[in-house]
């Protein structure tokens, strides 16, 4: 049984006497809270809103007589919000995205674009994907790759005991658990150093670099000691485990000699100058569960591009996903896709058609579907669910198998990639491992 939200009463203003907007925010269950004119219902966001999925107004300048013959037009830095068109200039010195875009210009760990390639390329066309799917499917269908990623869900003791034993849902916990004991079994993580540390690309709430630490102050070899964990993300993340770290350090290991050292710092990996935070003694390991798309690629180039990470780097544990919002403008290693593709087709247009096909990986089915079902992919390609999920599975392969081949070249030969949990765990479960010790 589901209990349907209950909305209060809507209130005609404010204790203050502000006129208060009528607009229900249905999913938050609350009344909206901006200011709306004495002639009007609604604030001029949920006015405009109202009209649009009415379609008495699209968003796209319309004028109208109810708001006094003005126009919204969506936000220039943030579509997802309108703004007076008579007040653009003054809206674009005061609005959140452009004071998130600049908040760290003044921090000596922003270089604007310094890991991305996007300001160096030309700029594109829109490249519509149907158009070279038949193409995109031969060539992958052609594609002749007898390598094999190995699955190895391992399962650390500390995390089991600790965690995992204790937890209704265990999917997260397991695959953290599986990508702490691989690097544990690769000899990525010393714990019996003074001097290696971590960094968390991507970090949200840092629970992955948490339970790190709690498998560091539970391992027999560990020498207490300061540990810093670097954790980096461009998003406002709530429920952060920051506060955690030292808690659980003074729990397990039942004194103060190592307090983790947590240094957060908010900004998009693609300005991300790392070498001013770090200590020339210390060695690093650069960790993510789940480093979303394009987010790998800046992620790799940003360990080339700070020279003292670069020499610096222990080890590598990178979780890789969601490869359908890759950029062909800032992937990694263009010149092995461009070594798989006939004349027909372009890098551009391949790799534009390789992350849509991407997705057919882990789309899942729905209830009831088998794998010899026929689906539609467009009005003149059908396939098996089996096809098609193959298919999502090499052009997977093709985008991880680019970056590894960049990896071994560039960072360390011993790079490789395993499945880190089988596939009914998550079917995100491919990550690249390295060892630069050995």
């Amino acid at each position: 049984m589901t209990m349907e939200p209950v909305i209060k009463k809507t209130k005609l203003e404010d204790p203050s006497g502000r006129l208060r907007c009528q607009y229900v925010i249905v999913k938050k269950d609350r009344q909206c809270g901006m200011t709306r004119r004495a002639d009007e219902q609604y604030c001029s966001e949920h006015l405009n809103l109202l009209k649009k999925n009415s379609g008495s107004l699209i968003h796209s300048g319309v004028t109208s007589t109810e708001t006094g013959g003005r126009e919204r037009i969506p936000c220039p830095l943030d579509p997802n919000h309108t703004i007076w068109k008579d007040q653009l200039t003054r809206h674009m010195k005061k609005c959140n995205k452009f004071k998130m875009s600049h908040a760290n210009d003044n921090e000596p760990y922003y270089q604007k674009d310094m890991n991305s390639l996007v300001e160096t390329v030309e700029l594109s066309e829109v490249i519509d994907y149907k158009q070279f799917l038949d193409q995109t499917i031969h060539i992958l269908q052609k594609w002749d790759d007898t390598s094999d990623i190995p699955l190895k869900q391992e399962s650390n003791q500390e995390m089991v005991e600790k965690r995992v034993n204790t937890l209704t849902n265990q999917k997260h916990a397991i695959q953290q658990s599986s990508l702490i004991q691989n690097m544990i079994s690769a000899k990525i993580l010393n714990t019996s150093s003074s001097n290696q540390d971590y960094i968390e690309f991507g970090c949200g709430k840092a629970e992955f670099s948490r339970y790190l630490n709690q498998v560091i102050c539970l391992t027999k070899d560990h020498v207490p000691h300061e540990i810093t964990y670097h954790l980096i993300d461009r998003a406002s993340n709530r429920m952060k485990f920051d506060s955690k770290f030292a808690a659980d350090t003074q729990d397990l290991t039942k004194q103060l000699q190592m307090t983790p050292n947590i240094k957060r710092i908010k900004i998009d990996i693609k300005d991300l100058k790392l070498d001013t935070q770090l200590d020339s003694s210390h060695g690093y390991v650069a960790i993510s569960k789940h480093l979303c798309g394009v987010a790998t690629d800046l992620t790799l180039r940003c360990i080339m591009n700070n020279n003292l990470l670069h020499q610096q780097l222990d080890g590598l544990c990178i979780a890789m996903c969601c490869r359908h919002v890759c950029s062909h403008k800032d992937y990694i290693n263009p010149s092995y896709i461009k070594s798989l593709l006939p004349n027909d087709i372009t890098y551009e247009q391949f790799f534009t058609c390789l992350t849509k096909v991407c997705s057919w990986a882990t789309n899942g089915r729905r209830q009831g579907m088998v794998g010899t079902d026929t689906v539609e992919i467009t009005e003149s390609i059908s396939m098996t669910l089996e096809e098609r999920e193959a298919l999502g599975l090499a052009a997977r392969k093709i985008i991880d198998l680019g970056r590894l081949k960049w990896v071994q070249q560039n960072l360390g030969k011993d790079a490789r990639l395993v499945r880190y949990v089988d596939k009914s765990i998550s079917l995100e479960n491919v990550a690249l491992l390295l060892n630069t010790s050995d």
